[in-house]
């Protein structure tokens, strides 16, 4: 548990990842699309009637994550705080003595679980502050807190599109390692996510959820398998990594 903590303390607290969620939340804003175009004028505008009010802020939110641009780069961003880090340690020479210190089954928990779980904070917090930016500019511009609209579809899309996170996160990582190519952490799960889009748009579209782009709004029982197997993945590359270079 204490390497777990540790090497998601690590992930979190690090460059790669206020990089990482400062463009998730640019990604989602963009997404969401024409809502946001004249959003500012309108609220500048704005006399507070709950009841005709244009935008609801669930709304808003949902048209981000599911938009094709937010979607898109969510593979990349999802991998890029944590994916080459076991890469990183194995090239450098640190998982010696790392290994050392924490033993083999301790080191493979903290590094397959910091990957994960970053992946999934990222999107979950990139939302969550989403959602007070919007609420802010409500409230500075209008002087009154942003419509919730109480959207049923919101949780639901919210914990795919977090277990999506967690899944790129992990083929990041297990690419990584395959191919000894610290940068194939943060391409390969882009150029995957596209080659499937492509895929499953052109030959089977009868199948959407071949299609990375429809796994937000997807079937949560094939995610869950999908990350259950990120992760068994990643256990026996990083075993591997260990008794080659340890």
């Amino acid at each position: 548990m204490k390497c777990i903590l540790y090497d998601l303390r690590r992930a979190i607290a690090g460059r790669w990842f206020i990089a990482a969620l400062f463009a998730t939340i640019v990604a989602l804003y963009l997404s969401i699309g024409p809502a946001t175009y004249s959003l500012i004028d309108y609220l500048e505008s704005i006399e507070w009637q709950e009841d005709n009010f244009w935008y609801s802020l669930s709304d808003l939110l949902i048209l981000g994550m599911q938009g094709d641009f937010g979607v898109l780069t969510l593979p990349a961003l999802s991998a890029l705080p944590f994916a080459a880090q076991a890469l990183h340690e194995i090239k450098s020479g640190a998982i010696r003595p790392a290994v050392f210190r924490t033993g083999r089954t301790a080191w493979i928990m903290g590094k397959a679980a910091g990957c994960t779980l970053s992946g999934m904070l990222l999107q979950g917090a990139a939302v969550g502050l989403l959602f007070l930016i919007l609420n802010g500019l409500m409230v500075c511009i209008a002087g009154h807190g942003f419509p919730w609209g109480g959207n049923a579809d919101f949780w639901p899309i919210i914990f795919r599109r977090i277990l999506c996170g967690g899944i790129w996160a992990g083929v990041g990582c297990v690419i990584a390692l395959a191919t000894e190519t610290a940068s194939a952490a943060y391409l390969a799960p882009l150029c995957l996510c596209y080659a499937l889009m492509m895929i499953g748009i052109r030959f089977f579209p009868e199948a959407p959820m071949l299609n990375p782009m429809q796994w937000v709004s997807g079937n949560v029982w094939l995610l869950a398998v999908l990350f259950a197997a990120t992760v068994v993945l990643q256990t026996i590359f990083l075993n591997r990594g260990v008794r080659k270079y340890a």
